[in-house]
């Protein structure tokens, strides 16, 4: 793919760079183009992103909060009213919320999941190996991480299909809605999501139960006790953003695998390389490949003047594969040390969940280990490498290990 067709316009509330096939199946050629030719450029299309490709740039964009804002949507670009959020805003409302929801993911809270999450995976993972050729988001990307979401908010497994159909919606139309604050798109999802919780959040007025949104809605702070509305937005990070970067690890873990089946055979040698093998996998493929950015004032970033109020786009998924920070960026390497990868952000916006992901991850990755001595991605659902959370289904073939009789 040439720099013309990368820039090539698009229709209003997209990004071209991303409408292009080609790229959304395999980006990582034109990330090395544009690091090395244009490292900061600004796309095509009307919403006029500039990408940031190289590490050290991408570092400096998502520390720097009060250069890079992430009040990026154009509701609050326009001085309209915004509802609360906490993936793009800043303090001090967003250290607030933060506050809120690093209370799910302290290193005590987290290990207290790790005997559930064993049971759920070896579970899953029976379920999945019944099966020659399986669909691994639907056997166990997916479910895994929700089923963990939803202990913590104490709501029911068998919602798990419209927790995807929500999460899926929300995530796909992440971008056009923050970029162009048109909304409509997800409106009959979120009154059903919002009516889905305040029901939830009633019910735990009432009868409190011994898990987090039940802590959390009895909980006292300085200001008294939390507003419904700050408790829908901790469900929805929770349940949405919380569970799609898991997926999307678990999704790339099995993808590098098919793709890389040495370093597969390597990891089964040397099982105490799993943790290393984890951070590998976030950097090679990257759950989240980009993210959304607005600067406070003009600036230079890479030699190229970005005016005020113009929004940039971050590429994680480029950085971690800079030559400039990365020996070999483009071999998977399962013991790369050091690895200061940028899968879960940087700065004030760092995955709170991070640690829960990994451990989720690890897990999974540990249970397959045990198991399955080959697997290859025979089909993906549009190959989509860019989309965040990874592709909403990826067929998989198993070759189990003969050592393991089938469950």
């Amino acid at each position: 793919m040439t720099e013309q067709q990368a820039n090539a316009p698009a229709t209003p509330g997209t990004i071209g760079l991303f409408d292009n096939p080609e790229f959304v199946r395999n980006p990582y050629g034109l990330f090395k183009i544009m690091r090395d030719s244009s490292p900061v450029v600004q796309l095509g299309g009307d919403v006029g992103l500039w990408a940031v490709t190289r590490y050290d740039d991408v570092v400096r964009v998502l520390r720097d909060w009060e250069t890079f804002s992430s009040r990026v949507d154009a509701r609050s670009m326009r001085g309209e009213a915004r509802p609360p959020t906490i993936l793009f805003d800043d303090p001090p409302s967003h250290t607030r919320m933060r506050g809120l929801i690093s209370k799910a993911f302290t290193p005590r809270t987290v290990e207290l999941q790790r005997d559930a999450i064993e049971e759920n995976c070896r579970r899953l993972v029976d379920a999945m190996l019944q099966h020659e050729e399986a669909d691994a988001v639907a056997g166990l990307a997916y479910p895994l991480p929700v089923m963990v979401i939803a202990t913590m908010l104490g709501v029911q497994d068998g919602d798990l299909a419209t927790f995807k159909r929500w999460s899926d919606a929300i995530i796909e139309n992440l971008g056009p809605t923050l970029l162009t604050g048109d909304d409509s798109a997800l409106l009959e999802i979120n009154a059903e999501f919002d009516a889905y919780f305040r029901a939830r959040l009633d019910k735990l007025r009432r009868e409190p139960e011994d898990n987090l949104l039940s802590e959390l809605v009895h909980a006292e702070t300085e200001d008294g006790r939390l507003s419904e509305e700050d408790l829908l937005v901790v469900c929805r990070v929770l349940l949405v953003a919380g569970n799609e970067t898991t997926t999307g690890l678990i999704v790339n873990a099995i993808r590098a695998f098919s793709d890389y089946p040495e370093e597969w055979d390597r990891l089964r040698e040397h099982p105490e390389l799993v943790q290393s093998a984890i951070e590998e996998v976030l950097r090679f493929y990257s759950p989240f490949p980009a993210t959304f950015r607005r600067a406070m004032r003009d600036v230079e970033i890479g030699g190229v003047r970005i005016p005020k109020d113009a929004r940039l786009l971050p590429l994680m998924a480029s950085a971690n594969r800079d030559e400039r920070a990365f020996e070999n960026p483009d071999q998977f390497i399962i013991d790369r040390e050091p690895n200061r990868h940028l899968a879960f952000g940087m700065g004030i916006h760092y995955c709170v969940g991070a640690p829960l992901a990994r451990l989720e991850g690890e897990i999974a990755v540990r249970e397959l280990m045990r198991r399955v001595r080959r697997m290859k991605v025979v089909h993906e659902d549009g190959e989509e490498l860019m989309r965040p959370g990874g592709p909403k289904s990826m067929m998989v073939r198993f070759e189990l290990d003969r050592a393991v009789a089938r469950v």
